[in-house]
């Protein structure tokens, strides 16, 4: 029988009461490829014929294919901007002989030489036109030699030396199915969508190659050699972890063969370097005997071969609860991949060693179920991620997709989570972008995520809510349903529809809940108890939702040693339940006691019985940061030091009432004690969010109260946050705040102050100008080629108008060149300190830490030729003492210089009181993301020295900024989402 023949019969005997139902049909691909490597030049030269069958109802007249590798052919390419705007230049520099491409292409169909040509827009997209149209039921022929030149390793396809990971390298037809053709470019974050078929491919490579491949290896000699570098392997006792050389490649080549049916894509890995090792599981169902293999350098040798229990682990149990794995054989890889921790193909995945479960387990999500994985990545990595979870809990129940073993040892007791269950720690994950609107769909495109968003939203949002599934449901129930899902679309391509309408008919429940109303959505539910009641000995516990989804939740009661002794779950879609209990000896009441509920609040999910304040939970103190748990409320706490000329040396706390999750009402109280003048000083942040919907994620009102050096402020404020859709939707903000700012030097600066501001931000990099007094403010920026366009205004006794515009683009990685552009003017009535500095403002509201504010004035009330800037107004990096009352317009050059930390520096300004162009120059030196950056001054304008007379003179002129935002952790976890 041949391989078509056969995959046509396993279509033919999939149920028919399924095929009754919906009129379901897929294409049908059969491969014969040839290819030989070339490890010196490191290209591919292959012939591939394949077998096209058209099991539409629709006549045919093209075919789209995909032409992958040449994805890596410039910076224009789908992948090349998408790798960019993911924050990863490295392919974006990359020289010409890094890149890799598909060439010498020649198409044929049916012997005959066709019309074809690349997509306009994406060159690894091509178009047959076929001479003859294909009816329902045809098919036809396509041959074309090819060659790959193999980019370094980027992304899946490529190599590192001779270490070559060969992957989406060949011309694949893309899927038509009943929602027509998918043709899409290579993406980085974004998988695959293929037709199934057979293969049959030989790969000619040098004799001492070691081959992990997909299909099933025909050759006895090869696998004879295969078991007994599986034997030197078991035998040895130590590898060295330092030894990764190449040995030279054979003079003599081998041809090895592999075949395999039901199957829509093939890759191998090959590598000289690469131990063996071989072991076996028997399935659970059918008994039938599987082929593990590892294939591993001595790079991390010893986890690898402590790592069979893991492949075999995954082939056990995804077969047990899902259905038996249907081939012969499975391979993990250790290789040079930039795609993650892995990367998937049938029987054969490229993976770390901490990663074999999940990649050995998209055996089942993603090659025997075939999903449109590009535009459903959930029922991929999500799903799968699931069943990751649940592998790992067998040998450990303490280990979920993050936790791991965090919660058992001396850290996970440190964070206060070493008695929670793994999902408590899993969902913070999720819950901290949702806690700030920057949550997504679920069901979103794979594209559409941003960068943070693909890992916890795709594999552990999804996974944490099959959990939540599975236990509502029941895990006898669930795996009966999924086990139906599995023999009904094996190797075919389901939707989330299919999937649905699976469940639902195995286990008799309607799930449009689960799977249009959460799955979908970005509102968190939230379930609380309202009343818990004791009458004749039974308990009833009145449930309460609110929000826009009310959604099943589990309630257990308790004993007083917190064993669940009786649990009851709520009906979807009723907005308040009561629940009654018959167990005796109830000591509390609990909501979702394992944590799967996709809540974020869970302060009212619990109730002790018996208690004067029942539903009060006692305060903790705790260290640093936690997730948030149904028994305590917990305060946050971490040391904190400061220094100023004034205060001195400032030690003190800070105290948080969240930090991984935004509550709705959230607070940072920070008090010191200032050594220097042996006074209390300190700052307190206090932010209430305000539900926000449509164009908005968040709207928050705040209060800030600072009290330092010889200042102490106050700013109430409202702040609107846009909603985040894209990768590429701008980050933007916009603020309305009243500033009291009480200053015991410059009195005359003693006034309130309504300050209106407008911001803008890419995600992928953080705000580059803080704004002074009342602003509005509005910009857009772009990773490597960004903008930021700022508007200010302000209002005491002048007005002031000021407008910035910065650009940068990257030259090299890690290195930029910058452009600022900055325009200010003053009107009404000019009195006391307000005006614009060319070398920096004065602070108006205190929003830049300062070392030493006394000297930051002279007596004529221009700035003193001080070391500190806050990098405003004019920008000049150099101690130009000139101010202006009336306008003041400046450019701000900076290059950084190649392989060193340091920067060129150049400011040009004018101000209104002079005729002359002024301008400074020197050397920038910047430490922790820029946070704190050195002004050493080369040149400058007649208004301070060309060449300082002395090495004080020079000393006294380097000049310093600080920018603690950088580094403030609730920032950096905002910019990080």
């Amino acid at each position: 029988m041949t391989h078509h023949r056969l995959f046509y019969l396993v279509l033919l005997l999939l149920p028919f009461s399924l095929l009754a139902q919906s009129p379901y049909w897929q294409q049908e691909v059969n491969y014969k490829i040839e290819v030989t490597l070339d490890d010196q030049n490191h290209t591919l030269t292959a012939t591939q014929e394949l077998e096209y069958v058209n099991h539409s109802p629709e006549t045919l007249t093209f075919l789209y294919f995909h032409l992958w590798p040449n994805a890596y052919q410039d910076r224009t390419t789908a992948f090349a901007k998408q790798q960019l705007l993911n924050n990863d230049d490295e392919f974006h520099f990359a020289p010409q002989e890094a890149r890799g491409s598909i060439s010498g292409l020649d198409f044929k169909v049916n012997g005959q030489a066709v019309k074809w040509e690349k997509d306009a827009q994406h060159p690894d997209i091509a178009k047959l036109t076929l001479n003859q149209p294909l009816p329902p039921g045809g098919r036809l022929t396509v041959s074309t030699p090819f060659q790959v030149k193999l980019p370094d390793s980027f992304s899946r396809l490529g190599h590192v030396g001779q270490s070559y990971q060969i992957s989406q390298w060949y011309p694949k037809p893309a899927v038509y199915d009943q929602q027509g053709w998918h043709p899409m470019p290579y993406l980085d974050q974004g998988e695959f969508y293929s037709e199934y078929g057979s293969f049959d491919v030989r790969i000619t490579l040098p004799a001492n190659y070691t081959v992990g491949a997909t299909g099933q290896l025909q050759n006895p000699a090869e696998q004879a050699r295969l078991d007994s570098l599986a034997q030197v392997t078991a035998a040895r006792k130590e590898f060295n972890a330092k030894d990764l050389e190449f040995p030279a490649s054979a003079a003599a080549t081998k041809t090895l063969h592999y075949r395999q049916d039901c199957i829509h894509d093939f890759a191998w890995f090959a590598d000289k370097r690469f131990h063996v090792l071989k072991s076996e599981v028997l399935l659970p169902h059918s008994k039938r005997p599987v082929t593990t293999w590892l294939l591993f350098t001595n790079r991390e040798a010893d986890t690898w071969v402590k790592s069979v229990q893991d492949i075999n682990d995954a082939v056990y149990y995804y077969s047990l609860w899902l259905g038996d794995y249907p081939y012969a054989h499975a391979t993990a890889v250790d290789g040079a991949l930039s795609a993650g921790g892995g990367m998937e193909y049938p029987m054969v995945t490229v993976t770390e060693p901490e990663a074999i479960i999940h990649e050995v387990g998209h055996n089942w999500f993603y090659g025997i179920l075939g999903s449109n994985e590009r535009e459903h990545p959930w029922l991929d990595e999500g799903i799968n991620s699931y069943y990751e979870t649940r592998v790992k809990a067998q040998r450990n129940p303490y280990a979920g997709m993050l936790s791991s073993e965090v919660n058992q040892n001396k850290i996970g007791r440190f964070l206060g989570v070493a008695d929670l269950p793994p999902a408590a720690i899993d969902n913070a994950a999720f819950l901290s972008a949702a806690s700030r609107g920057l949550d997504q769909p679920v069901t979103a495109p794979s594209a559409q995520f941003r960068t943070f968003n693909y890992g916890t939203v795709v594999y552990l949002k999804t996974a944490q809510l099959f959990q939540y599934l599975e236990k509502y449901l029941g895990t006898a129930r669930f795996d009966s349903a999924m086990q139906a899902y599995y023999r009904q679309w094996q190797f075919r391509h389901p939707s989330p529809q299919d999937l649905q309408a699976v469940l639902e008919k195995s286990t008799g429940e309607p799930l449009g809940w689960f799977f249009q109303d959460l799955l979908p959505s970005t509102t968190l539910p939230d379930a609380h108890l309202a009343t818990v009641t004791t009458t004749g000995g039974t308990t009833q516990a009145t449930v309460r939702h609110t929000g826009k989804l009310a959604l099943p939740v589990q309630v257990a009661a308790l004993n007083a040693q917190g064993q669940v002794m009786e649990t009851h779950w709520t009906k979807p879609g009723e907005r308040e339940q009561t629940l009654t209990f018959t167990a005796a000896g109830i000591d509390q009441v609990v909501i979702d006691p394992e944590y799967l509920f996709p809540e974020l609040d869970r302060r009212d999910n619990r109730y002790r019985m018996g208690k004067m304040f029942p539903k009060a939970e006692p305060l903790r103190l705790q260290p640093f940061l936690s997730v948030d748990r149904i028994d305590k409320k917990q305060l946050f706490w971490a040391p904190s030091l400061g220094y100023n000329t004034q205060d001195g040396f400032q030690l003190g706390a800070a105290f948080y009432n969240s930090f991984l999750t935004e509550h709705k009402l959230r607070y940072v109280v920070m008090p010191m004690y200032g050594f220097g003048d042996h006074r209390i000083t300190g700052l307190a942040d206090v932010r209430y969010q305000i539900p926000a919907q449509g164009l908005l994620r968040k709207v928050e009102a705040g209060i800030l109260f600072q009290r330092f050096a010889s200042f102490h402020s106050l700013a109430p404020s409202l702040t609107f946050h846009n909603r985040l859709h894209t990768p590429t939707t701008p980050r933007q903000q916009l603020s309305l705040a009243w500033h009291l700012v009480v200053d015991d030097l410059h009195p005359d600066v003693q006034a309130p102050r309504l300050a209106y501001r407008l911001l803008s931000e890419n995600a992928v990099q953080g705000t580059l100008v803080e704004a002074d007094v009342t602003q509005f403010r509005y910009g857009i920026q772009e990773f490597r080629q960004g903008t930021v366009v700022s508007l200010h205004t302000e209002h005491y006794a002048p007005t002031r108008f000021r407008l910035s515009l910065e650009k940068w683009r990257a030259y090299r990685p890690g290195k930029e060149i910058r452009l600022r552009g900055f325009a200010g003017i003053m009107t009404g009535t000019q009195t006391g300190e307000f005006y614009l500095g060319l070398a920096g403002s004065p602070d108006y509201l205190k929003q830049t830490p300062f070392f030493n504010r006394t000297d930051m004035f002279t007596q004529t009330g221009g700035p003193a030729t001080i070391r500190q800037t806050d990098r405003q107004d004019g920008g000049f990096r150099n101690g130009v003492p000139v101010v202006s009352r009336e306008w003041m317009a400046t450019l701000n050059l900076t290059a950084d210089l190649p392989v060193t930390p340091f920067a060129v520096y150049a400011d040009l300004g004018r101000v209104q009181e002079s005729s002359q162009l002024l301008y400074s120059a020197g050397l920038q030196l910047s430490f922790f993301r820029k946070a704190f950056q050195i002004y050493f001054p080369v040149a400058g304008s007649h208004y301070q020295k060309e060449v300082p007379g002395s090495f004080q003179d020079f000393r006294n002129s380097i000049r310093y900024s600080l920018n603690l935002n950088a580094l403030n952790p609730f920032r950096l976890l905002d910019e990080l989402q």
